[in-house]
């Protein structure tokens, strides 16, 4: 960030992340203008304001490519097509892009020569289309941001990977940082000029990061265990509950995190889920819920999914439709029913639904056999903040169990 440059305020300024950002903002010289996370408000003030900066939760940028979809699927025919064309032009061109420059994800050593080879022909014949692309569609959508519009910061939560490679493949920049309230908050945050999608950058200067197993060895850049971290931003401490304080900071000074991640080899710091989410089943196949949340969201029909399965043969899942997409598709194949709830029990439906399932979540898609949900419940309603979901919008998988427990019964019962 320069000085004079102008940053876009919607989060509560009693947000940690929020707090965090604007002492930087202010340390930078930098403008500050306030908003509201609404989307009308929002987008007319990203209008007046033409911010260079601006930082949210990941709720804020999936409602603005929702927008988007909805759109897009109202507008129907060549629109769609050409919008559905250009996206996928756009996440091929993105994928090339990064595999040229460097900025996939690395796990494990491989060879640049190789990754060059592979990548300078296809991002040179995709890059006159995406060019193309960007003229005719996605324009219009990074002018809503304003035309100084330079990146926009996700924290708070986990930005979906179908938000991300959406956004990278319609050109507008998302930096995603990852921190706790415990740690005021920030401990990582991508690089605006060597951003490595599906990561939360690099670790702080003065900050240490180390991967644990559960004996409390180190472990290697590519293998997943817990998140500890050390330095000048964490905490001394719960206020009056050294209780608490002695099960998550240890006596020098490591604060166990709670989240698993690992490691890329260059540094880079991949989120995985949360320790209390993972799910074990009968045969201790460890299964980390949240990559199959999203990827099971990326389908139109699936507005949120939970997935369940402790201690069971299988995992199944409890899943929210998206009402107004399924109910249109419902008409369109002229499916009889007298309200939503009875559209649910329709057989077509539910095949559907199973289709969507079996396609995203398969081996193709990166997951392993014992992954795959072999039962699922419609619910007609939402989600719901303050119920179901935390107030970063997490899901609070205690209560969902406990709401539904009739329906996760029965789906073990099959």
């Amino acid at each position: 960030m320069n000085s004079g440059d102008v940053f876009l305020s919607v989060l509560p300024i009693w947000h940690s992340f929020e707090r965090a950002v604007q002492y930087i903002l202010l340390q930078a010289g930098c403008t500050i203008a306030y908003s509201k996370p609404i989307g009308s408000i929002l987008m007319e003030d990203m209008e007046v304001v033409q911010p260079h900066w601006f930082s949210t939760v990941p709720r804020i940028w999936e409602s603005v490519k929702d927008g988007v979809d909805k759109t897009i699927r109202q507008s129907g025919g060549f629109s769609k097509f050409m919008f559905s064309m250009f996206v996928g032009i756009g996440k091929a061109h993105a994928y090339f892009k990064n595999m040229l420059y460097d900025q996939l994800p690395k796990f494990s050593p491989r060879s640049r020569f190789l990754d060059i080879s592979i990548s300078i022909i296809p991002f040179a014949l995709l890059s006159p289309f995406r060019a193309l692309g960007n003229a005719l569609v996605f324009k219009k959508i990074k002018g809503k941001l304003g035309k100084r519009f330079i990146a926009g910061v996700s924290g708070g939560g986990a930005l979906p990977p179908s938000v991300d490679r959406f956004f990278e493949a319609i050109g507008i920049l998302i930096l995603e940082g990852y921190g706790l309230t415990e740690t005021a908050p920030v401990l990582s945050v991508r690089l605006r000029n060597h951003p490595v999608t599906g990561t939360v950058g690099p670790v702080h200067r003065g900050t240490e990061v180390r991967i644990l197993d559960e004996r409390g060895n180190v472990l290697p850049a590519g293998q997943k265990g817990v998140i500890h971290v050390r330095g000048p931003q964490v905490m001394l401490g719960y206020y009056k509950r050294p209780d608490l304080t002695e099960k998550v900071l240890s006596k020098d000074g490591w604060l166990n995190t709670g989240d698993l991640g690992m490691f890329t080899i260059h540094g880079e710091l991949k989120i995985i889920g949360r320790v209390k989410d993972t799910i074990v089943l009968r045969g201790g196949e460890n299964i980390e819920p949240l990559p199959i949340e999203q990827r099971l969201r990326e389908s139109p029909y699936i507005q949120q999914a939970a997935v369940v399965g402790q201690d069971q043969r299988y995992l199944a899942a409890l899943i929210v439709p998206n009402q107004e997409v399924l109910t249109a598709w419902a008409e369109e194949n002229d499916i009889p029913f007298n309200d939503y709830p009875s559209l649910l029990e329709q057989p077509e439906v539910k095949e559907l639904i199973n289709s969507e399932i079996n396609s995203y979540i398969s081996i193709k898609n990166g997951f392993k056999p014992f992954e795959r949900i072999y039962y699922f419940a419609l619910l007609p309603s939402p989600f719901e903040e303050g119920r179901e979901l935390s107030a970063k919008l997490d899901l609070k998988r205690h209560v969902i169990n406990e709401l539904y427990a009739d329906q996760i019964k029965k789906l073990f019962e099959e």
